[in-house]
């Protein structure tokens, strides 16, 4: 429903009251989950990442994009964190369609062919750093820019000093700020894409 109160948390998840943790519940205090303050002139509106149709994020049809906005395929399989990355990078000028496995990023790659392929290191069903080097060994999507993105390797204390041993054009750890993910993304696309011999 359209007036139903909305909470986001500091992780970027958007629930209703249904879905957002109960005021006894440690997560809504380790997450600092809060009401989102209604605006009507808002031109972003929210939307629980949990109701409707059990699909965390609307994909934005390529037909309705602006123009001249790069299309990025954002792969993760977390939904808040997908959800976090599309709405920094629409802010930002960037097009979003989202996947949540390696198999569906490299579907979306084919058929979508976007300008750039934001990959989580660690997916459920393929390994990220193997996606990206599919995609780099794949004639029709070789030429599309690929960046390494993930929290679990810095938590870790493992940094990718190189992100060309694995074919991708660059890497960020998470976490991120918002204009440092789409600076980066927007001085990847002006680089000629990295295409292994």
């Amino acid at each position: 429903m359209a007036d139903e109160p909305l909470f986001w948390s500091s992780k970027g998840e958007v629930a209703c009251a249904m879905h957002a943790p109960a005021d006894g519940d440690p997560r809504r205090t380790a997450d600092r989950w809060q009401p989102i303050p209604v605006d009507k002139l808002r031109r972003i509106h929210y939307q629980c990442q949990h109701c409707k149709t059990g699909q965390p994020i609307r994909h934005q049809s390529l037909k309705s994009r602006a123009p001249l906005a790069p299309v990025v395929l954002n792969v993760d399989d977390r939904p808040a964190s997908l959800y976090w990355r599309e709405r920094s990078l629409r802010m930002h000028g960037f097009t979003v369609t989202n996947a949540a496995t390696g198999e569906s990023a490299l579907n979306a790659a084919r058929q979508l062919h976007p300008h750039l392929i934001l990959l989580d290191v660690h997916l459920p069903d393929i390994d990220g750093r193997d996606v990206c080097k599919r995609l780099k060994s794949d004639r029709k999507t070789a030429s599309i820019p690929v960046v390494l993105i993930s929290t679990t390797l810095a938590q870790r204390g493992e940094r990718l000093q190189d992100p060309r041993v694995y074919y991708a054009d660059g890497y960020i750890p998470e976490p991120c700020e918002g204009a440092a993910l789409a600076e980066t993304l927007w001085k990847v696309l002006k680089e000629p894409p990295y295409q292994p011999r």
